[in-house]
C-alpha cells in the first residue's frame, strides 16, 4: 500500500485564529499536564517563545501573551470535521490520534490519473479550511507519519524512495516515548536510521517490546490494525471556546463556525433540516439545551444564522459557557422547488422563513397558525395549531365562502338582493352544537357582497364579507 499522512501541528490554535482574526498578540496553547507550550502563533515565535517552554517563562518573556489551555476533545472534533471534508475526495481514510489523518493513495492513482492531480486537490481543500499541515508518504502509516512530522512535505511516486528521507529523521519525530528517546540518545542513537540499523535482538535486551513493535511497522513488516473513517449519518460538532462566555449573544461568532460546517454538510448531500439543537456547557450549572426551528427545511447559512441570533437575544445563561455542541439529526431531502423563482413558490418560501423568525424570537409555544379542517360549520372550521406539526387535514373550502368571517354573526339590517343560494347546512346534532341554516350570497345597494344565512326560526344574519 501507499499511504499519505497529513499532520496538523496546531489545530486548536488554527481554530482560535479563525474565531479571532483581530487578535495580533502572541498566542500559545499550554498543555495542562506539565504547563508547557505545545502550540504557538507566528507572533509568539517572533518574541522568542519556543515549544516546550514553561508557563512562567512565557509570561516572563512577554506579559501580554494570550494563553489557551489545550483540549484534546476540541482537536478530535476538528479532526473529524476535516476527515469528513476529505471524505468527498478520498474514501480510505484513517484518523490517527487527535492531529493526524492517513489516506490510502493506492486506489486514487488511477482515479485521479496520477498522484499530482490528487495532491493538488487535497492541498487546495485543506487550504480552504485554513489549517496548517505537513505531509509525507510511505508504505505504512507509521513511515508516512514520521516523514510528515519531520515536515518532508513531499509525496514519492514510488513508496520505497521514502526510505532515504526516513533514515535521516530525528527520533523526536517518531511515536517513541520521551524517556526511551532519551535513553537512546545516551548511547548515541539520534536518528531513525541509526535505530533501524541495530539488530532487533540487541534492542529487545535493553528496551521494551514497544520499540520492537514500532520498528516492525517502520520497516513495513507488520502494520498495526487501523479502523477506516466513515462520516456520521447525522451532523454533530463539538466546539471548545477559547474562554468562558457570559452573554448569550456573544456566542454568535462561535456558533457561526459549526453552523457553516453544518450547512456545508447538508448541501454536499442534498439534504435540508428545519431543526437544530444546541447544547451549551456551563461552568457552574447543568448543560443548557435549546432548539432553533425554521418554518421550512433548508440549508441556507444566512437564514439559519439570523434565526440563531434571534434565539440568542432571548436566551438567558445561568453561568459562563465553556463549550458548545451542534446536533442536526432531523434530515430530509432538499426540495429544489425552493430555488424556483415562480411567484407562488417564492411567496410560500417567504412565509415559511418569516415563520421561522417568529419561532426563534417568541418561542414554539407562543406562535400559532390557523388551520382549516373538514367542517361544514364555519364557526368551527378554523382552529389554532402548532406550526411545527404537519397537518393531514384538508384545506379545501366548500361552496361559496368569503375570505372574511365574522367572529359572531350579526343580524342582517339592510336591504339586500340574493345572488346565489340557498346552500343548506344541517349538521352537528351529535356534539351539542347543532346547526340548521340556509346560506346565501347577497349584495347590498352599494355593491358589497355578503355571506348571509337564514336559521330555522326564519331570522337572517350576516356571517361574512367577500372581497
Amino acid at each position: 500500500m501507499h499511504w499519505l499522512y497529513l499532520h496538523f501541528p496546531r489545530l486548536q490554535l488554527d481554530q482560535f485564529e479563525q474565531l479571532h482574526p483581530e487578535q495580533t498578540a502572541p498566542t500559545v496553547v499550554i498543555d495542562g499536564t506539565d504547563n508547557t507550550v505545545c502550540q504557538l502563533s507566528a507572533a509568539a515565535i517572533t518574541v522568542g517563545i519556543k515549544p516546550g517552554m514553561g508557563l512562567a517563562e512565557v509570561t516572563a518573556m512577554h506579559a501580554q501573551t494570550w494563553i489557551i489551555e489545550y483540549s484534546a476533545n476540541s482537536e478530535s472534533s476538528q479532526l473529524e470535521q476535516l476527515a469528513t471534508t476529505l471524505y468527498a475526495i478520498a474514501s480510505d481514510i484513517v484518523c490517527v490520534a487527535s492531529n493526524g489523518i492517513a489516506i490510502n493513495l493506492s486506489p486514487l492513482v488511477r482515479y485521479y490519473q496520477g498522484l499530482d492531480n490528487f495532491m493538488a486537490l487535497c492541498e487546495r481543500t485543506l487550504t480552504a479550511q485554513r489549517v496548517h499541515f505537513h505531509f509525507g508518504s510511505g508504505t505504512t502509516i507509521e513511515i508516512a507519519r514520521v516523514l510528515a512530522r519531520s515536515r518532508v512535505n513531499r509525496v514519492e511516486s514510488e513508496p520505497e524512495l521514502a526510505n532515504y528521507d526516513l533514515k535521516n529523521c530525528a527520533l523526536q519525530a517518531t511515536e517513541l516515548p520521551a524517556r526511551e528517546i532519551e535513553q537512546l540518545n545516551r548511547i548515541g542513537i539520534r536518528t531513525l536510521g541509526q535505530l533501524i540499523a541495530l539488530p532487533l535482538e540487541e534492542i529487545g535486551k535493553r528496551f521494551s517490546n514497544h520499540i520492537i513493535t514500532y520498528l516492525l511497522a517502520i520497516k513495513g513488516v507488520k502494520q498495526p490494525p487501523y479502523s477506516l473513517f466513515h462520516p456520521r449519518k447525522v451532523f454533530s460538532q463539538y466546539l471548545e471556546l477559547p474562554y468562558a462566555v457570559e452573554s448569550a449573544p456573544r456566542l454568535s461568532r462561535y456558533i457561526a463556525v459549526v453552523l457553516a460546517n453544518n450547512c456545508e454538510y447538508l448541501q454536499k448531500r442534498n439534504l435540508a433540516t428545519d431543526t437544530l439543537q444546541f447544547e451549551l456547557q456551563q461552568q457552574e450549572h447543568d448543560n443548557l439545551v435549546f432548539v432553533v426551528n425554521a418554518g421550512t427545511a433548508h440549508h441556507h447559512l444566512s437564514e439559519w444564522q439570523l434565526l440563531v441570533d434571534l434565539k440568542l437575544e432571548q436566551l438567558k445563561l445561568d453561568s459562563p459557557v465553556t463549550s458548545l455542541t451542534l446536533t442536526c439529526d432531523q434530515l430530509v431531502e432538499f426540495d429544489p422547488e425552493n430555488l424556483s423563482l415562480l411567484q407562488s413558490t417564492y411567496s410560500r418560501l417567504a412565509e415559511n422563513m418569516l415563520l421561522g423568525k417568529l419561532l426563534a424570537r417568541l418561542g414554539n409555544d407562543s406562535v400559532k397558525t390557523v388551520q382549516q379542517i373538514n367542517e361544514h360549520r364555519q364557526d368551527y372550521a378554523l382552529q389554532q395549531t402548532c406550526p411545527l406539526l404537519n397537518s393531514s387535514a384538508s384545506s379545501e373550502t366548500n361552496g361559496q365562502q368569503p375570505a372574511w368571517l365574522m367572529v359572531q354573526p350579526q343580524p342582517l339590517t339592510e336591504q339586500t338582493q340574493i345572488l346565489y343560494g340557498p346552500e343548506r347546512v344541517y349538521t352537528g346534532w351529535w356534539d351539542d352544537h347543532p346547526v340548521k341554516r340556509d346560506y346565501f350570497l347577497a349584495v347590498t345597494g352599494n355593491g358589497q357582497r355578503l355571506w348571509v344565512y337564514r336559521d330555522d326560526q326564519q331570522h337572517w344574519y350576516v356571517h361574512g364579507y367577500f372581497g
